[in-house]
């Protein structure tokens, strides 16, 4: 039992809107260094544009998490008044502040002690997707083409910052998807009495691509347009992705957006979906269908990653990674990678090392800076800093092994650890890899079709490993759960079908590969402008009634 003695003396009446925040300047600071530039001359944009809409708005709600497993952390006393913590946590290195509580309890009481928070209270404490209030200005050309985009963005962050500072950047990495010319804006984080929001799956980039597609659709009603023919207009050249994305748009081969929109075109017979579509909505009074055809940038960042790889007397190898297993394959990679590295050494035995290979859970004393397991990029990262250590293995390990050719002809992978030990060589290596200026930041390309019940995804991400979570990301987030959980029978789609692309070699990523978490659940956005699409049949229906 607690007994809290509080004041409300001299407190005003508290914040619960955006609009009261900004009426009383109640803003949180976002570091300058975080907040993105803008892009071209909006004022010149708008003087261009032969149509214009002015301070349309657009209001984005919450959405809570549901996941399987709440907090938790397990404090066991130590010897020499140490403590081991097992923590359910993304970032190791933060573990000490996280799992404080349980640890304390565990020094008095000198005892394991375990806290967690059941379902009830996780789901009150954790303040989940930033609701959030658009207010946006487009100048736009008869042909549809748009020539300046302007948007006020007030986020609701809740009583504390938590995640806040990355939202302006992850915002302006989704809207850039489109080639705006100029693009202006304003965003501000409002401190509220509201319980503070938090991290959930695409911070900022899944609000940021439901606005892009909300702000096309008005253009092509206000034109009297198809949809279609409006994102086609005003998808990016080269030239203009380079200018919004500044150095990171890699090389011209690289864009392939524009062939995958034609090429999914091709593969669902889209232009054959929407005549069926008008026919099918022309027989039916009271249901109706809608097609999208929605492509997604997402902007991936690698972030510094360590690594420990040790190679032990059996010739098994034990591998220390600062990612996080989270359901997403990241050991199943990190122990390809091992195995595959570790086999360039180009002896008999290494065709079964993938057997031998076994990651186990980050230790905050061996690998001190774990990271952040987050924005889609940390399983490459870890491949990335994995092979490095495997490479000073390889390294340190072929001298020996040209020796043992020399006397013995063929080589077993067994022979050279066996020999190994007896010429001292350190057979464990680590690292602390931090991504190269030029390749840290990377473009990802993909696009989806919807229809009523029909799913199409193209996308242009990472093969076979990847791409079952990946469908379910999708189908997760397609049937706008309010709530960010699992989906069941009921609500997955009777036919969905996902074609990856190979995109070719690109030397400045890991084994060419890409991010494949947050690019197709982007592409969700296809699912509500396909629903949207179907409501303004209906409308229309409703309209033609005099209704």
């Amino acid at each position: 039992m607690a007994i809290v003695d509080y004041e409300t003396e001299g407190l005003g009446p508290p914040i619960l809107t955006v609009e009261e925040a900004f009426e009383r300047s109640s803003f949180f600071e976002v570091p300058s260094y975080m907040y993105p530039a803008q892009v071209g001359d909006f004022s010149k944009g708008m003087s261009e544009a032969d149509h214009k809409i002015l301070s349309a708005e657009i209001r984005l709600g919450s959405q809570y998490f549901f996941y399987m497993e709440t907090h938790s952390a397990l404090a066991i006393p130590d010897e020499e008044n140490c403590m081991v913590i097992y923590s359910s946590s993304q970032c190791p290195e933060y573990v000490q502040s996280i799992a404080a509580a349980s640890a304390l309890a565990a020094h008095k009481l000198r005892c394991p002690v375990r806290i967690y928070v059941n379902g009830k209270t996780d789901m009150i404490m954790a303040g989940g997707r930033h609701p959030m209030k658009i207010t946006y200005s487009v100048g736009f050309k008869f042909n549809g083409k748009i020539t300046a985009l302007h948007l006020d963005i007030l986020i609701n962050t809740g009583a504390a910052l938590d995640v806040g500072p990355i939202l302006p950047g992850n915002i302006l990495g989704s809207l850039k998807k489109y080639d705006w010319v100029a693009l202006s804006f304003d965003i501000k984080l409002c401190k509220t009495n509201h319980c503070t929001k938090t991290a959930m799956r695409g911070p900022g980039e899944v609000n940021a691509t439901f606005m892009a597609e909300a702000i096309i659709e008005r253009v092509a009603s206000t034109l009297s347009m198809e949809v279609y023919f409006i994102r086609t207009k005003n998808l990016h050249t080269y030239k203009s992705l380079n200018f919004f994305y500044k150095g990171n748009a890699g090389e011209p081969q690289e864009y392939t957006l524009p062939s995958i929109m034609d090429k999914l075109a091709s593969t669902s017979s889209y232009e054959k979906r929407i005549e069926m579509t008008k026919e099918y909505n022309l027989c039916n009074k009271w249901q109706k269908k809608g097609n999208s055809r929605v492509p997604i940038i997402h902007q991936c960042s690698l972030k510094p990653s360590p690594a420990k790889v040790s190679i032990l007397w059996d010739g098994s190898v034990a591998v220390e990674t600062g990612g996080i297993e989270l359901g997403q394959g990241l050991w199943s990679k990190v122990k390809q990678m091992t195995a595959y590295a570790l086999s360039l050494i180009l002896c008999d035995g290494t065709e079964d090392l993938l057997d031998e290979v076994r990651v186990i859970h980050a230790d905050t004393l061996s690998l001190v800076q774990g990271g952040t397991t987050s924005a889609s990029t940390t399983s490459e990262s870890s491949c990335a800093a994995v092979r490095v250590c495997c490479d000073i293995l390889v390294g340190r390990l072929a001298p020996l092994k040209e020796t043992l050719q020399k006397q013995m002809g063929s080589v077993t992978w067994d022979d050279i650890i066996l020999q190994v030990h007896s010429e001292n060589v350190n057979l464990s290596a680590s690292t602390y890899l931090v991504p190269d200026s030029d390749s840290m930041r990377y473009l990802n390309y993909g696009a989806a079709v919807s229809d009523g019940l029909l799913y199409k995804a193209l996308v242009s991400l990472c093969p076979n490993s990847t791409l079952r979570i990946q469908m379910e990301w999708w189908l997760q987030r397609a049937h706008g759960h309010a709530q960010y959980q699992q989906s069941i029978f009921d609500n997955i789609p009777i036919q969905f079908n996902v074609e990856v692309l190979n995109s070719g070699h690109h030397k400045k990523r890991v084994l060419s590969s890409k991010a494949s978490g947050k690019p197709p659940l982007l592409l969700a956005v296809s699912v509500h402008c396909a629903t949207r699409a179907a409501i303004k049949d209906a409308r229309k229906q409703l309209c033609s009634w005099g209704g």
